[in-house]
């Protein structure tokens, strides 16, 4: 006789195999624990090296506030001397105008004074001088410069 074989399959609310099991409440909660941990440990991390960046930032504005002060202070006294160096100046060129008007009037009141007339008789007749004659003048030769160096007694 010839065999006969069935399969029989069983189907319905029978679980074949499964692939993993389900997690149980405590280890979901777990889960969600170092999953909320690692977040706010990622989170901290953030936040230092956003303080880090603000500290620098800070230093770095503080330093260009400090730089500019110096730069403001140094335009300010530089612009104070020039002004000081210029109120000197112009006290200056007062004082040379000042100089300037007294050398004229007393050139003025020289002239006014006396003559040339008045010198060449006092000089003539009080004073007993004559024109030099012709044997007397010595002429000398200058050679491109202004002045002359004498070496030995003039005859």
């Amino acid at each position: 006789m010839a065999e006969v074989k069935t399969f029989y399959f069983t189907e319905g609310n029978t679980v074949r195999q499964v692939a993993q099991p389900l997690p149980d409440r405590h280890e979901i909660e777990r889960e969600r624990r170092e999953r909320q941990e690692r977040n706010r440990k990622r989170q901290q991390r953030k936040r230092a090296a956003m303080m880090r960046r603000k500290r620098l930032y800070t230093v770095y504005i503080m330093g260009v506030i400090a730089v500019a002060g110096v730069l403001f202070v140094g335009y300010v006294n530089l612009t104070n001397s020039i002004t000081t160096h210029m109120d000197n100046i112009a006290a200056l060129e007062s004082q040379v105008t000042d100089l300037k008007a007294e050398n004229s009037a007393a050139q003025s009141r020289i002239s006014t004074v006396s003559n040339l007339a008045d010198v060449k008789s006092k000089a003539m007749n009080e004073l007993g001088m004559v024109y030099a004659k012709a044997d007397q003048i010595v002429y000398y030769n200058m050679d491109d410069s202004d002045y002359m160096s004498q070496y030995h007694k003039i005859p």
